[in-house]
This record gives structure tokens, C-alpha cells and sequence, in this order.
């Protein structure tokens, strides 16, 4: 196969600077909406304790995993097609959302009914239902949220995100400190799903007016492109979240509250790859037209999220205990260890989900489906197998072994499929000044967690600075000041 190099720097200037926006945009709408979900989940800990917290993130695992049927890859596949500016967007929006309503009501039917015959905790139960029933109001607001990406307004989108949690964590808050227990508490998550779909009617009002005519042909056209997706979808939230209900079958309520606190950190550093793949998707959509350009973008997206993953990784390595103790408080120390596992599956999940979402904005639904499976398959396995021995690290461990297999696999069929493929020198070097990183941190470990991490930290930023890791313009400003900044 032809090797294809990486031109720099990226062509087209406004194009980057609009990846750029949408990067930032993203980024700042996930931490501030993933920070505020931790806020909630730090008062939810300290209100209902470890099992009852358990119980909680158990039904929101329950109704999370129908909302790859309720969405059934047609969000993806709309943003798609919006951005490549085909006409009939008004018809294309209304038959989206009419799809997404009809799927969202099986998507409920057959949650209530799963949790109703299949959970013994009367509680789980009915929490449940209530959990589940928010999906009929994003059937709506979620497509609306396609015609912003394709128009790359991500920094509306995520003002809609982050108000929306906000009122979130204010309800609960208000509740939990009123007394409000399991039940209650699931109702007022539920009810603050309609903060967004008001605050979405109204901004998004006089942008597109969508055309709720029901076309055969079109509806027909959009379920075809979207079910290799739709089960990828339905796949990828088993995937993701068969550990936390394989450990409530296992180990019982307490061990799903533990690993349900370490996995909401994850959650927090899992913003970045959500954010940069969003941002340039409708790039990536374009892949016929200008490859190119994909080949650049794939590469540079790679490169910066594992620079960030690595040192991400090897600090919560050293703070993991600390980190732990200060959100949930006393009752949660055993959640450290498998946070540290789980923050360098971390590593693989950034490359691994750039790889995927690659293959879709190709067209590759179908092997972007084949990978998710193979990988769910490894991680219910891998949790079976190591659960019943070693409990919560157990099923960190099978996370991180189920996304080093979907790694190397899609990076396989990406170059197989879409003929692209990753330089990795630059990876080499961010290795081996994480390298450098560690060996600070843990010769420092004396002066305790905090420092060691932020002593670290400091060696990494010198050791990039040194082998050239550094984007252009700030390298250009150093050496403006005189100083020499590595070797590109």
C-alpha cells in the first residue's frame, strides 16, 4: 500500500481555525457538563452511601443501555449527511426526529418491561422506569443538536449542554439536601431532561423549520445507512457498560457504587476524544472529496490526544487514592485501585474511538459493527472470567484488555478499508517523556501525592518541549524569546 505522507501544516487556514472553535467549544461544554455531573455524584455518594449509590448509577446503567435503540445511529448518519449540504434538510430533520420517536418508545417498552421481569430490587425496578423515560423528549432535541454540528455551532450546542446540567445539579442538590431518597432522586435526573429540549426549540427556532411530512423513500434511505450504525450503537453502550451490571449480578450493589465513583473520572478524561471526533466529523465526512485533508486531520487527532492521555494516565496513577477521598469522602477508598486501571484504558479508549469514528465518517458502518462486537464479546469474557476473581479491579482490568484488542483491530481495518495510516514517531517521543514523567513523580512520592503529581507534570512539559511535541505556535513564541524548543 502506498505510504501517505503528512503534509504541514494543515491546508486550508479557516478550516482549521473553525476545528479549533469546535474543539474548544467542545471541550469547554463537556468539562463544565462532566464537572457538574461530578458535583452531583459527589452530594449523591455522601447523601445515599455506597449501596444505595450503587442501586442509583445501576438504573441509570439500565437506561443507558437502550439509548443505542432509541437513537439507532440515526444522529450520526443526519450530522453526515447535513454536512455534506444536499438538499430537503427541513424533510431529511422531520423524518430524522419521526424515526427517532417511533425508536424511542420501543426503546422504553422494552426497557420497562426488561426491568420489571429481570430486577428483583423493587427499587432498581421502578427507577428505572422513571430513568428510561426521558428518551422520548431527546428523540426530539438530539436531532435538532445534528444541524448545529453539521454547521460546526458547537459552542451553542454546548451552552445548551452545560445550562441543561446545571439546572440538573441544582434540582438534586436541592432535593438531596431536603432529604429526598433513591426514588425521588431518580425522578428529579428524569424530570431536568426537559431544560433541554426547551432551551433547543428556542434557540434553534429560527434556523431550521423541520418538514414532518413522512416520506417512504427518505425514512427507508435513513434506516439503511443507520442500522450497521444503530446495532453498533446498541453494541458499543453493552460494551460499555456490561461491567457495571455484570458486577451488581456478582459482587452485589456496594461493588457497582465503588466502581460507578471510579468510573465517573474516567468519564471526565473521556471528554477530550468525544469532543475532538465530534469536531471533525463533518472534515472527516468529506474523506471522498479530500483525503488528503483526512489523512492530516486523522494523524494530528492522534497525536495530541495521546500526548494528553499519557500524562493524564500516569497522574492519576499517583493521585488516584487522593482524588477519591476528597470527591466521595469516607466509604469509597476501594474505588482508587480500579480508577488507576482504568485511567490507562483511558489511553487505549482515545485512540481506539478516534479509529471507529474514522471508519463511520467513511462509510464503514459495518466494520465500525464488527469491532464493537468483537470488542463487547472480549469484555464480557474477560469480565466473567476476572470479576468472580478479583472483584472491581477485575473488571477494570477486562476494560482495559477489551479496548487494547479494538485498538489494534481498528487500526488494521483502517488501513484496509479507508487506506489511511499513522506516522509514530510522534507517539515514540510523547512514550518516552512520559517516561520521564513517571520516574519525577515516583523519585518524589516523599513529599506527598499532590506535589510528586505536580513535580511530574512540570518534567513532562520540559521533556515535550524538549523532543519537539509542542504545537508550532507556541513552539514559534519560545524561540522568539530566544529559546530553543526541541526538533520537530
Amino acid at each position: 500500500m502506498r505510504r501517505v505522507s503528512a503534509p504541514d501544516p494543515l491546508p486550508r487556514p479557516g478550516l482549521v481555525r473553525r476545528i479549533l472553535v469546535g474543539v474548544g467549544a467542545l471541550l469547554a461544554g463537556n468539562v463544565a457538563a462532566t464537572a457538574t455531573a461530578m458535583v452531583s455524584s459527589m452530594v449523591l455518594a455522601r447523601t445515599l452511601g455506597v449501596a444505595d449509590y450503587g442501586r442509583y448509577s445501576l438504573v441509570f446503567l439500565y437506561a443507558t443501555l437502550f439509548q443505542g435503540l432509541a437513537s439507532f445511529g440515526l444522529d450520526d448518519i443526519l450530522t453526515r449527511e447535513l454536512s455534506r449540504g444536499r438538499g430537503g434538510a427541513d424533510r431529511l430533520l422531520g423524518n430524522a426526529i419521526l424515526l427517532r420517536l417511533l425508536l424511542s418508545a420501543a426503546a422504553v417498552a422494552v426497557c420497562v418491561g426488561a426491568a420489571q421481569w429481570a430486577e428483583a430490587d423493587r427499587q432498581v425496578a421502578w427507577g428505572t422506569v422513571l430513568a428510561v423515560s426521558p428518551l422520548l423528549l431527546s428523540a426530539v432535541y438530539v436531532p435538532l443538536w445534528s444541524v448545529l454540528a453539521a454547521r460546526l455551532e458547537y459552542p451553542l450546542r454546548e451552552a445548551i449542554v452545560v445550562a441543561s446540567r446545571v439546572a440538573e445539579v441544582a434540582l438534586l442538590v436541592g432535593f438531596a439536601l431536603a432529604g429526598a431518597r433513591l426514588l425521588a432522586l431518580v425522578a428529579v435526573t428524569a424530570l431536568a431532561q426537559s431544560v433541554p429540549l426547551a432551551l433547543t426549540l428556542w434557540l434553534v427556532r429560527n434556523r431550521i423549520r423541520p418538514v414532518f411530512r413522512y416520506d417512504p423513500q427518505l425514512a427507508r434511505g435513513l434506516l439503511a445507512q443507520s442500522v450497521p450504525l444503530g446495532l453498533a450503537s446498541v453494541v458499543a453502550l453493552v460494551y460499555g457498560r456490561v461491567d457495571g451490571v455484570l458486577l451488581a449480578r456478582l459482587a452485589g450493589y456496594e461493588a457497582v457504587g465503588l466502581y460507578s465513583a471510579a468510573y465517573k473520572f474516567l468519564n471526565l478524561v473521556l471528554a477530550l476524544p468525544y469532543v475532538v471526533n465530534a469536531a471533525v466529523f463533518p472534515v472527516l465526512a468529506r474523506m471522498q472529496e479530500d483525503r488528503e485533508t483526512a489523512q492530516v486531520v486523522f494523524q494530528r487527532a492522534f497525536d495530541y490526544l495521546i500526548l494528553v492521555a499519557l500524562p493524564l494516565a500516569t497522574g492519576g496513577t499517583f493521585l488516584a487514592s487522593s482524588l477519591v477521598r476528597s470527591v466521595y469522602g469516607p466509604g469509597f477508598e476501594a474505588a482508587a485501585e480500579p480508577l488507576r486501571v482504568l485511567l490507562w484504558a483511558a489511553v487505549f479508549m482515545f485512540a481506539a474511538r478516534t479509529c471507529r469514528q474514522l471508519l463511520v465518517a467513511g462509510g464503514q458502518q459495518g466494520a465500525h459493527l464488527a469491532l464493537l462486537v468483537a470488542g463487547a464479546v472480549v469484555n464480557v469474557l474477560l469480565n466473567l472470567w476476572w470479576i468472580p476473581r478479583w472483584g472491581l479491579v477485575g473488571a477494570a482490568w477486562a476494560t482495559l484488555g477489551a479496548e487494547a484488542a479494538v485498538l489494534a483491530a481498528a487500526y488494521v481495518v483502517v488501513r484496509a478499508r479507508l487506506g489511511l495510516q499513522l506516522q509514530l514517531g510522534f507517539v515514540l517521543r510523547a512514550g518516552a517523556a512520559t517516561v520521564c514523567m513517571g520516574a519525577a513523580a515516583a523519585g518524589s512520592t516523599f513529599l506527598g501525592p499532590w506535589a510528586s503529581a505536580l513535580l511530574g507534570g512540570g518534567a513532562y512539559l520540559v521533556a515535550t518541549a524538549g523532543f519537539g511535541l509542542w504545537p508550532r505556535q507556541p513552539r514559534a513564541l519560545l524561540e522568539g524569546r530566544g529559546l530553543r524548543v526541541g526538533a520537530s
